[in-house]
């Protein structure tokens, strides 16, 4: 594929010009951002002036002469928006250079080639090297021409002949293989999207191929390894290509890198200074040091800029801000010494404005620098990859294949520059712009106003073939009915207030904080499991009340599915007063239930109405509360297996309560307190009270776990329960954790330890911990990990709770940093 490599010459730019590209970024920024807000004005005008004419009782005509003069009203911007779209498609022409499309037949096309380049090889002479080696062609180099902007005054349909799809599996038939962008895709760096898992997983049914192509500056293996704590697993793609695996490649004059035209600058560089991330730098300079040493910015004979916030130059790494690059930046520029750019991204993909390796390389020119050389998308080289590696995988060069991603400036056009089509999502990077929540919120689709408001604004070839709200299989409604994990219980908000010491009687106290926080113990694990990566479903009953609309808003911010949460009419929700005492690391809670449980007949017609489909359920937990409306889930599943559905049911005991007993019965894995067992029994000692209570009561379960606070976890299993208990698995993990395995009356058992706490961290709140390790070891059983591995993942993400006031993860929880 060498011959396919894009090459332009690079042409040298008067100060003006330098000063008049560094302006035209600005511009293109400030006028997308009013087209966007000029699109929602009459969005938001439109909407409220039709709610006014169905809410007031106006005469005859007068509400729709009313809702004509306002529309006319707020759709007096238009004129401006036509002419933002117009000066907008000017200044992309600037700013990024036009990526003219080919007509080849599919399989062979790629961008054209610029004027330079097609000179150079009609007179036989050496390929130029310039910037467009590793990037698009330059404007100045190849056409002058604007881009055709989108036909935004299009009223039916969306703009450009743009489709709107309700899932990949309506277009999945039309392509052989796909291409699927990472961030904003599959997930947000913290949590996979559970569609997006749903979505890769039909697709490895369907033998379709899907390889994943970022603009990540990390390696290869550092994305593999964070996918997999994700609980994306390598079976479900064939590769994984990086920006920065790319830029690796050739500094280590790997191989790989050979079908690249690198030019002899990069390539011959011995001395390098480099702009990293402040995480991983040392690990990935050490693959090609020492035959390139590090240096400062006298002395560098390249830069590399995979990161803002460290210097790397041969003396110790240090942290540093984008303003502190400026220096070195300077020096290096007055020696025009060439830049790699390991990440063209100029903002950060949710959105946050932080700084990002593209935006060093435009500042890079804005001091005097030379052009850079850019590694990913929109840029065709790594399309060149990513096709060479799927036709290493079996793919046939004329295979169809789609790009699946969520930004126009670098998935849509280099996809459509390459000569393939693309299917855009909402949630990504632009879901702001089209007034909806970014993912992992649940999948929504925008209103027509601001999809032709966004879609307007954009140029002709910023346009993707689809666009849809995410990565779903079919339409996020299938999506939340097919939920992987059911869990019925108690939702209920908590005031926590931490204290010095719990108080004397009659005595007024000020609390050292206060938060109020969503509780309750089925509900408190869903919220764990939906930041974790699963898609839970929460079956509870709350009150009509302001507090009830708070519950079921919280839970829904944190990514639980709760379309199906009750109203008890004219019922105060069920809400706590949990008192933290800071010095003995104690908790008191004092519960308000609300007096009306879920019944069977709520049940019922929950089951009537579809709120679980248990052929697609793969767990249904039960936190004990609403015990009758509980008994028939289990039993409505039960009945369910002998059509094929297998979901796990799992019960966490916290207490003896009335209505318990059926349910341990019937329960295919049991959590409790460590305190349940010899509650029930009757048992001295927790060993022989778990085994007791498998052999006696719940008969169906194949293990029973009891958490312990401090001393961690105590699980017994049946000898059949498990292929494997994982503790040699664990060992080579690394995890600070010990597990031990032995029998008892014919059980397998597992000790684990509680997850140690950081050397400066303290525990602010044991409230909810149990229900949050449960998440943890449900999450791990999902993903088909062991025991012992399972039983250490819920102590990590316990222990991250105990920094938390309240009895829920905080905000601050990262899942990618799963150590196991």
């Amino acid at each position: 594929m060498t011959e396919n490599v894009v090459v332009t010459t690079a042409v040298p730019k008067t100060e003006d010009e330098v000063v008049q590209e560094a302006a035209d970024w600005e511009e293109l920024r400030r006028r997308e951002r009013q087209h966007f807000e000029d699109a929602a004005k009459v969005a938001d005008v439109k909407n409220f002036l039709e709610r006014l004419c169905l809410a007031m009782p106006l005469p005859n005509g007068f509400g729709c002469a009313l809702y004509r003069r306002g529309l006319a009203r707020s759709q007096a911007t238009s004129p401006r928006m036509e002419e933002s779209q117009e000066a907008l498609s000017q200044t992309y022409a600037r700013a990024f250079g036009s990526l003219p499309l080919c007509n080849a037949p599919r399989g062979e096309r790629r961008p054209a080639e610029s004027a330079a380049l097609t000179q150079a090889r009609a007179k036989d002479e050496p390929i130029p090297y310039g910037p467009g080696i590793l990037c698009a062609p330059d404007s100045r180099a190849a056409s002058a021409k604007p881009l055709e902007r989108a036909d935004s005054n299009a009223r039916r349909g969306l703009p450009n002949g743009v489709k709107w799809i309700g899932g990949l599996k309506e277009v999945v038939d039309s392509y052989d293989a796909f291409i699927f962008d990472l961030w904003g895709v599959v997930h947000n760096g913290k949590v996979a999207f559970p569609w997006a898992a749903e979505t890769l997983r039909e697709l490895r049914e369907l033998k379709k191929p899907v390889l994943f192509l970022s603009n990540s500056s990390r390696r290869r293996e550092t994305n593999s390894a964070a996918l997999q704590r994700l609980g994306i697993g390598s079976e479900l793609y064939v590769d994984l290509i990086t920006s920065g695996e790319v830029s690796w490649q050739i500094l280590a004059g790997a191989p790989e890198a050979g079908a690249l035209e690198i030019p002899p600058a990069v390539c011959d560089a011995k001395s390098i200074l480099t702009f990293g991330n402040g995480e991983d730098d040392a690990k990935y300079l050490e693959g090609f040091l020492p035959q390139r040493v590090q240096a400062d910015a006298e002395e560098a004979e390249l830069l590399l800029a995979r990161g803002c916030f460290a210097l790397c130059d041969g003396a110790e790494a240090r942290a540093c801000q984008m303003e502190d690059f400026d220096a070195p930046l300077k020096a290096a520029a007055a020696r025009k010494v060439p830049m790699l750019v390991a990440n063209p991204d100029v903002v950060r993909p949710d959105g946050v404005a932080s700084p990002m390796p593209g935006r060093l390389a435009r500042r890079y020119k804005e001091l005097g620098g030379p052009d850079a050389f850019f590694v990913g998308k929109p840029y065709p080289a790594v399309f060149d990859l990513a096709l060479q590696r799927l036709q290493e995988e079996g793919v046939p060069a004329s295979a169809r294949i789609c790009m699946v991603g969520d930004s126009v400036w670098h998935d849509v056009r280099g996809a459509r520059a390459y000569g393939l089509d693309v299917v855009l999502l909402c949630s990504g990077v632009h879901s702001q712009a089209l007034g909806i929540e970014q993912a992992p919120a649940e999948p929504r689709r925008p209103s027509s106003e601001r999809l032709q408001g966004f879609l307007g604004a954009l140029a002709a070839e910023e346009c993707p073939t689809y666009i849809t709200e995410a990565l779903t299989w079919g339409t996020h409604q299938e999506a939340a009915a097919a939920g992987e994990v059911v869990l019925c219980g108690l939702a209920c908000m908590d005031i926590a207030q931490q204290l010095d010491s719990f108080p004397e009687a009659d005595a007024k106290v000020r609390a050292l904080q206060t938060a109020w926080r969503g509780g309750g113990n089925a509900a408190n694990t869903a919220a764990a499991l939906a930041k974790l990566g699963s898609r839970p479903r929460l079956l509870s009953k709350v009150g009509d009340d302001a507090l009830g609309n708070s519950i079921v808003e919280g839970l829904e911010d944190q990514g639980v599915d709760t379309s199906f949460a009750l109203r008890a009419k004219g019922q105060s929700s069920t809400f706590s007063t949990v008192l933290v005492d800071a010095s003995g690391g104690t908790r008191t809670c004092v519960n308000s239930p609300m007096k009306e449980d879920m019944s069977r007949q709520d049940m019922e017609q929950l089951l009537a109405d579809e709120a679980v489909s248990f052929r697609d359920a793969k767990l249904i937990h039960l936190d004990g509360r609403h015990p009758e409306a509980s008994l028939v889930l289990v039993d409505a599943a039960l009945s369910s297996r002998g059509d094929g559905a297998q979901p796990f049911i799992t019960l966490d005991a916290e207490r003896p309560r009335e209505g318990l007993e059926p349910l341990l019965q019937r329960c295919d894995g049991l959590f409790c307190s460590a305190s349940f067992p010899s509650a029930w029994t009757g048992k001295s000692g927790l060993p022989s009270a778990l085994a007791s209570l498998l052999q006696d009561t719940a008969t169906n379960a194949s293990f029973a776990l009891a958490t312990r606070g401090e001393r961690g976890a105590l699980l017994l299993a049946r000898p059949d329960a498990f292929t494997r208990s994982g503790i040699e698995e664990l060992k080579g993990l690394g995890a600070p954790v010990v597990c031990c395995a032995g029998s008892l009356d014919g059980f397998l058992t597992l000790a684990c330890d509680a997850w140690p706490l950081g050397a400066d961290e303290a525990i602010a709140d044991t409230t909810g911990a149990g229900d949050v390790y449960i998440a943890g070891f449900l999450h791990a059983w999902l993903a088909g990990r062991p025991p012992a591995v399972a039983m250490a993942l819920g102590a990590w993400v316990a222990t991250q709770k105990l920094k938390t006031l309240g009895a829920r993860l905080g905000a601050d929880f990262d899942a990618s940093k799963m150590p196991l």
